[in-house]
């Protein structure tokens, strides 16, 4: 599972694409390559929480279609090109939205629940118990995604929920509004929420700075890009453990 900045990998011969291809080469062909996607036009500040979209609003919003729906722009071009991949696999979970490539793809896209983005049944679990490794390739710590699986299963009192709604196409081909329910990924208690809103470091980041100081990873620079690579369930696990060790009481 990749999270790559190219801007900070600096400039590469052959540009982006090239760099994908290192990547399928690196892994070669039994190898599957990962990536944290979204979704461009996902509705979820519109719908966050009771908030709502107009009926005019609804009919002329795009419904999520895997095969063609734009990667969120925020993640990096790396990932528009590995949506483009004429082998790609994408899950249909519209706002966490996973794509893959090689042998497992099919497996781990299969089925992405509406209502566990990050948890139970989704292709992160699936990731995990593939031994999957994750490389950090010139993104920040707090781009471990494999960690909202840890904030998913970890029991802790007082993790927050969110509630939304994701146009998505029947089998007909039509336009259909759900609502779903899951973990809140942007603060999984009040006190992570409280730190983002003041700029401050969110779980996923929290856990892996603690994560790091263990030297359970390797780490060097790829280009001019400090890159980090990690495995994924050691890293979920060491999570999960963080989590109720820090956050398990009731005080």
């Amino acid at each position: 599972m990749v999270h790559a900045s190219l801007r900070r990998l600096g400039p590469v011969t052959g540009g982006p694409e090239a760099v994908l291809e290192a990547l399928l080469e690196a892994i070669g062909p039994q190898g599957t390559l990962m990536a944290y996607v979204s979704w461009d036009r996902s509705p979820y500040e519109e719908t966050l929480d009771g908030k709502q979209l107009s009926p005019d609003e609804k009919a002329a919003w795009p419904a999520f279609d895997p095969k063609t729906s734009a990667p969120y722009p925020g993640w990096g071009y790396l990932n528009t090109l590995i949506c483009r991949h004429p082998a790609v696999r994408r899950s249909g979970n519209p706002d966490a939205s996973m794509a893959a490539i090689g042998p497992l793809a099919e497996l781990l896209m299969a089925k992405h629940p509406l209502s566990s983005g990050y948890g139970t049944g989704s292709p992160l679990e699936r990731f995990i118990q593939h031994r999957g490794k994750v490389l950090l390739l010139g993104a920040p710590l707090d781009a471990l995604t494999v960690l909202h699986y840890s904030e998913a299963i970890a029991e802790i009192p007082g993790k927050r929920r969110v509630r939304l709604e994701m146009p998505l196409l029947t089998p007909e081909g039509e336009k259909r509004w759900v609502p779903l329910e899951d973990w809140d990924s942007n603060g999984i208690t009040d006190r992570f929420a409280a730190a983002m809103a003041c700029g401050g470091m969110d779980a996923v980041e929290t856990i892996a700075r603690a994560y790091v100081m263990l030297d359970r990873h390797a780490e060097s620079r790829v280009g001019m890009a400090p890159s980090f690579l990690f495995d994924a369930k050691d890293l979920a696990q060491f999570g999960v453990a963080y989590l109720e060790r820090h956050f398990g009481g009731t005080g």
